[in-house]
């Protein structure tokens, strides 16, 4: 009805003529409005910041300007309501102006009551109709993407469905190729699940489901929990017990190290009453060293997660040659690898590791610099170092191998003179976690003699990250060192942006300097631009005089190779050549 269509709706009368406004007023009361007056364009600003109007009738020519402007004030803020706009001075001008401007009526004044009533009718039926219509669509909208999130999401835990998960897989391998990107993928399986299920039923089972992947959802948006998924990464229930979480711009190095981080936090992340603490397996496989395109990259992480559960599960294994065999598990290889983790494990569990040092020599100084501090491991399963951290790599232990070596190779510094200095070897993955070097006790009491040498600085993608990195240590008081330089843009890139304290130069470029003048050209440029950027560069793996004449010749003062000294315990002395 006419009198009841304004109720629950509030209205304003915008008119400085006091009969005219009382007029408006008794008549939107009579339609059952909530009406109020205001006799100037600043007080129906004030007004309308106080409380929501549903109805405005302006007049057009108040004391303090143009009802026109408040009407595009209005529509410029998106305001919902309905605009009524009368005037005593109308023309075709004006009133297609008001028009133009959003009003949803044009009234001269003097005007009839009835049909006033009946304009202000129509304007009410407009405004509910288009909120019902913009409810509609509201309701429209949510059921469209609860039917989407049916088709591309897993019901029981909010991620990713398997199909979807896939497509994604295909979007962002495709998208690496075209920008010459690494990705990840992480497979990640309950383990024992299937026991879970015998002793908590399926609903038990379904919860802790449930619990695994809010914690995925929760680590991915909230900054108090680890942030091993990153702001663009990609998580899917992949079927059963299985998760996956698709890591764009990420190595295999990167992947692990995420990975090794989800593993440790699983057990505190699954919460409930009655849920069991569990743990899982990862296998981690990357685009485009172990796999050129989503199919294989998807199988590859598959035969690495197999290999995870076989070498005995709550581990981390990166797919390998020596894991699979076309694409197929070979059980003595798997064999094998299970064998060298153990034996991984239980060197770092016994520090079955010997350090050795080889000096690096102050050519101007005439006495060493510093040493180099290396390790040899005592297990049989390993052939050298790099074996080791191979394995560690595999199963995401770079951290535990790296902070028990640390503490052998610090444990002598006491033999040192207090001025000389010791180069500890610092891999990617260690150097980039937050607080975790810089925190180590072993370390604390000679900060300031240590420098942390990061090796494979190629294999970092993430300079901000390593930049801010490379703060924090100095902030602690360590020097860096960026180990390995060589010709190609990737390592120079790291000197340009790193900026360490020391360089050290590939032993490939040194080797046959002799004989090459555009090596000798090479080096004498990257000294060059140490020194101006007060860095010091040392030549590495220097064996014969003939070497150490040249590098001497182009201004190297800084030398380290078997021609001084080989590596060996208790700090030998460099020997130089008569």
């Amino acid at each position: 009805m006419p009198e009841t269509i304004g109720e629950g709706l509030r209205a304003l009368v915008i008119e400085d003529e006091d009969v005219i406004r009382s007029v408006v007023l008794e008549v939107l009361e009579g339609m059952g409005f909530a009406a109020g007056p205001a006799v100037s364009l600043a007080d129906a600003r004030r007004k309308l910041a106080e409380a929501t109007t549903d109805l405005l009738v302006v007049d057009k020519n108040l004391p303090d300007g143009s009802g026109l402007l408040l009407v595009k004030e209005l529509a410029d803020k998106d305001v919902d309501a309905q605009v009524v706009l009368m005037s005593g001075y109308a023309n075709l001008s004006s009133a297609v102006d008001a028009l133009q401007a959003g009003v949803a009526d044009y009234i001269i004044k003097p005007f009839d009551l009835a049909d006033f009533r009946a304009r202000l009718q129509r304007a009410t039926e407009a405004l509910r109709l288009r909120r019902a219509n913009r409810r509609l669509l509201g309701e429209l909208k949510e059921k469209n993407a609860l039917l989407e999130g049916l088709a591309t999401r897993d019901p029981l835990t909010g991620l990713d469905n398997h199909a979807s998960f896939q497509e994604s897989v295909r979007r962002e391998i495709a998208r690496a190729q075209r920008r010459g990107m690494p990705c990840a993928l992480l497979l990640v399986s309950i383990d024992k699940f299937r026991e879970v299920n015998a002793r908590l039923g399926y609903a038990g089972g379904d919860a802790l489901l449930q619990s695994l992947g809010a914690y995925l959802l929760r680590s991915g948006r909230a900054s108090d929990v680890p942030a091993y998924l990153g702001s663009s990464g990609v998580m899917a229930r992949f079927g059963g017990d299985t998760f996956a979480i698709l890591l764009p711009e990420t190595d295999r190095t990167g992947g692990a190290s995420r990975a090794e981080q989800l593993r440790r936090g699983l057990a505190e992340a699954v919460t409930g009453s009655g849920l069991p603490r569990v743990t899982a397996s990862v296998g981690v496989a990357a685009f485009p060293e172990h796999a050129q395109s989503p199919e294989g990259l998807i199988a590859a992480a598959t035969v690495a997660l197999e290999g995870a559960k076989e070498a005995g599960r709550n581990r981390i294994i990166s797919w390998s040659r020596e894991l699979a065999a076309g694409g197929r598990l070979d059980a003595a290889q798997v064999r094998q690898e299970a064998d060298r983790l153990f034996a991984l494990a239980s060197s770092i569990r016994d520090r079955a590791f010997r350090p050795v040092y080889q000096p690096i020599f102050d050519l101007a100084a005439g006495t060493e610099l510093a040493w180099e501090a290396l390790s040899r491991p005592l297990h049989p399963a390993f052939g050298s170092i790099q074996d080791v951290l191979a394995a560690a790599e595999r199963c995401g232990q770079v951290a535990d191998l790296g902070r028990v070596l640390r503490e052998l190779q610090v444990a002598s510094i006491g033999r040192l003179a207090a001025e000389k200095l010791l180069f500890l070897n610092i891999h990617p993955f260690e150097f980039l976690v937050e607080k975790s070097i810089e925190s180590e006790s072993a370390l604390q009491p000679f900060r300031k003699r240590i420098v942390l040498e990061l090796t494979e600085a190629a294999e970092v993608s993430d300079f901000a990250r390593a930049r801010e990195r490379v703060a924090a240590l100095r902030a602690s008081g360590f020097r860096i060192a960026v180990d390995d330089l060589g010709s190609g843009y990737s390592t120079l890139n790291s000197l340009a942006l790193l900026e360490p304290d020391f360089v050290k130069l590939d032993m490939a470029m040194v080797r046959g300097i002799e004989g090459g003048r555009r090596a000798a050209r090479l080096i004498k440029h990257i000294l060059e631009y140490c020194r101006g950027e007060g860095m010091r560069v040392v030549c590495e793996g220097i064996e014969t005089e003939q070497e150490l004449g040249v590098v001497r010749d182009i201004g190297v003062d800084l030398v380290q190779g078997y021609l001084f000294a080989k590596p060996g315990p208790d700090f030998p002395p460099a020997s130089l050549p008569r």
